[in-house]
């Protein structure tokens, strides 16, 4: 079975808190397989309200290892293009808060996995260069 991460509880690799932030992001942006999310419902809830943290659904309802057939197509495209590059692993360490409220590090870090979402999920320059040229309105003499 092919994997991203599998979680790391203690050592210098502790990645659990890493992980589990994503893992939320991903739940919360609709981004899980429907056949996970409609089996584990009340997990998935829980996590939108942040009753249970990433980390938690991660070890109780993942096992501990996020794959990719726990990701829905979009899903799976981002975290291939933002996860397994590396870049959200710099973007989570230039966070600042240390603290032990997941919630308040998902706070910090959210913002910056949307955005890069949304530069994932934007269409290509070269379609908007078509559009451009499509909608020019001929200029007035």
């Amino acid at each position: 079975m092919e994997l991203y991460e599998s979680m790391t509880l203690n050592g210098e690799g502790r990645n659990v808190e890493r992980l589990g932030a994503f893992v939320a992001w991903l739940i919360s942006n609709d981004l899980m397989n429907p056949i996970l999310v409609d089996a584990s419902g009340s997990s998935v809830a829980r996590v939108r309200m942040q009753d249970l943290t990433g980390a938690d659904f991660l070890s109780t309802i993942l096992h501990g290892d996020l794959s990719p057939s726990h990701l829905n197509e979009l899903g799976r495209g981002f975290t291939n293009s933002y996860f397994v590059s590396g870049q959200y692993a710099e973007d989570y360490a230039a966070c600042r808060y240390e603290g032990e409220d997941e919630w308040l590090r998902f706070d910090e870090i959210s913002p910056k996995i949307s955005a890069a979402f949304r530069q994932f999920n934007q269409p290509k320059s070269a379609l908007r260069e078509i559009g451009a040229k499509i909608l020019k309105f001929p200029s007035r003499r």
